[in-house]
C-alpha cells in the first residue's frame, strides 16, 4: 500500500507540474505584500469621478472610483447607468494585488499585478469566468500609469481568436470637486 501511495503522489506531482506553463492559472505570481500595498494605495487615491479626455474610449465618458469594504476594495464603474456599464474590482489577495473586470462582453477576466514598478501597475491575465474558449473575445491584460494625482492612463489588451487584436488606451482626468 505504501508503494502505491508513493507512486500515486509522484504521478500527481508530475501532472500538476506539467500544468504550470506561462500564463497558466498555476503560475507562481506571489510578490512581497509591501509592494502590492503600495500599488493598491495608488488605486485608493483615485476615489471620485473621472472623465475620459483621450485615447480610444468615448471622449467625455465617466468613470467613477469608490472604495468599499472598509477601504479594502476599489470599484471602478465605467459608463455608469449605460447598457454597457462595466465594473472593475481591485483588491489585495495575500501578497498580490488582483483585479476582476466585469466586462460588457459577458465574461469576467481575473488578473494579477506584476512586481511593483513605481507609478505603473501592470496586470496579467490568470483566468476568467464565463469564458469557455480563450479564442472568444475578452480583455486579457491591463496596465495603469499614475501620471499625477489628477491624471491616469490605462491600456487594455483585447483578444479574440486566440491572439491580441488591439490595445485600448484610456486617458483619464479627475473631475474637479
Amino acid at each position: 500500500m505504501r508503494e502505491f501511495t508513493k507512486a500515486t503522489l509522484t504521478l500527481l506531482s508530475a501532472v500538476l507540474l506539467g500544468c504550470q506553463g506561462p500564463g497558466s492559472a498555476f503560475e507562481e505570481r506571489a510578490f512581497d505584500r509591501e509592494g502590492s500595498v503600495q500599488q493598491f494605495e495608488q488605486f485608493l487615491r483615485m476615489e471620485g469621478e473621472w472623465r475620459v479626455v483621450g485615447g480610444d474610449h468615448a471622449q467625455g465618458a465617466t468613470h467613477i472610483y469608490r472604495t468599499i469594504a472598509n477601504g479594502t476594495v476599489v470599484v471602478e464603474t465605467a459608463f455608469p447607468g449605460k447598457p454597457h456599464e462595466m465594473i472593475t474590482v481591485v483588491h489585495l489577495d495575500g501578497p498580490n494585488l488582483v483585479m476582476t473586470h466585469y466586462c460588457a462582453a459577458g465574461n469576467q477576466p481575473h488578473m494579477v499585478a506584476e512586481h511593483p514598478s513605481g507609478d505603473r501597475v501592470r496586470f496579467r491575465f490568470v483566468s476568467a469566468s464565463d469564458l469557455n474558449d480563450l479564442k472568444a473575445p475578452h480583455m486579457r491584460d491591463a496596465s495603469y500609469h499614475f501620471i499625477d494625482r489628477d491624471r491616469v492612463d490605462s491600456n487594455w489588451s483585447y483578444w479574440e481568436g486566440g491572439e491580441q487584436q488591439s490595445v485600448m488606451k484610456i486617458e483619464l482626468e479627475r473631475v474637479p470637486e
